[in-house]
């Protein structure tokens, strides 16, 4: 495998539908199911019966949050991923819930049944999450998640790069830092004039050695990469242009 551009942890932030899981095998705790893909979120069907389940992902909400929460979490998956031989994808992060921002947990739904050690342990430390019974009618809403996840990418073209593990995953540079929802009148605009537009996004930044690097993510199963160029600088245009 050829080395990447450039490796590092990386916050992702976007908008999602999400809805209770159904499934209960971690202590009846609250887990809400989202899909990245926009237009297959799937709603309460079981994640075995999904042609691409390690595109789906889990939330589990944390109702009690203990200081370097993040860091917390990183720690022990690395921990658990090193003394069972574990390749798990666990991303700590916060979400909206009940008008609220709660810190939470990211997973796969492949990997769910393989956490329960993990949880564990994290109540062990006073994490503490949300329990189901409560929230057995929970409907389906809108969530500001933003989350941590390590990324390796390679360079496509200038300013434009694909995730090395997912070749879904596709992250285009901006000029700077903006409000989330400037960006989403851009993507927006952008889905109201383009033939495809069933792909989802997220702001994203790296903390790099020497700087912070602005991106957006772009999740599709029909990505043409040739055209990701022209769609890099077309952002980086409106951007400047909208913060003048």
């Amino acid at each position: 495998m050829k080395s990447p551009s450039f490796s590092g942890y990386a916050c992702f932030s976007q908008k999602l539908q999400v809805a209770r899981f159904p499934r209960n095998e971690l202590h009846d705790l609250l887990i809400l199911e989202s899909d990245p893909e926009q237009g297959y979120f799937f709603a309460g069907n079981l994640p075995e019966q999904m042609r691409n389940v390690n595109d789906h992902h889990l939330y589990l909400v944390v109702r009690n949050t203990i200081p370097c929460f993040q860091d917390k979490i990183i720690r022990q998956a690395h921990y658990i991923e090193n003394t069972q031989m574990l390749n798990l994808h666990i991303s700590p992060g916060q979400m909206t819930f009940e008008n609220q921002t709660h810190s939470c947990v990211r997973v796969r739904v492949s990997e769910l049944g393989l956490l329960k050690d993990f949880i564990d342990d994290l109540e062990e430390i006073g994490i503490e999450f949300f329990y189901g019974r409560r929230f057995r009618h929970l409907k389906p809403f809108t969530s500001f998640v933003q989350f941590k996840k390590y990324v390796d990418l390679e360079e496509l073209d200038e300013g434009v790069f694909r995730s090395m593990h997912d070749k879904n995953a596709h992250f285009v540079r901006i000029p700077g830092d903006i409000d989330y929802s400037l960006f989403e009148t851009l993507i927006e605009g952008i889905k109201n004039n383009c033939e495809l537009n069933m792909f989802s996004t997220a702001l994203v930044y790296f903390h790099l050695k020497d700087r912070i690097m602005d991106m957006v993510a772009i999740y599709s199963r029909e990505c043409d990469e040739e055209r990701l160029p022209t769609l890099a600088e077309f952002l980086e245009k409106e951007i400047k242009r909208l913060l003048k």
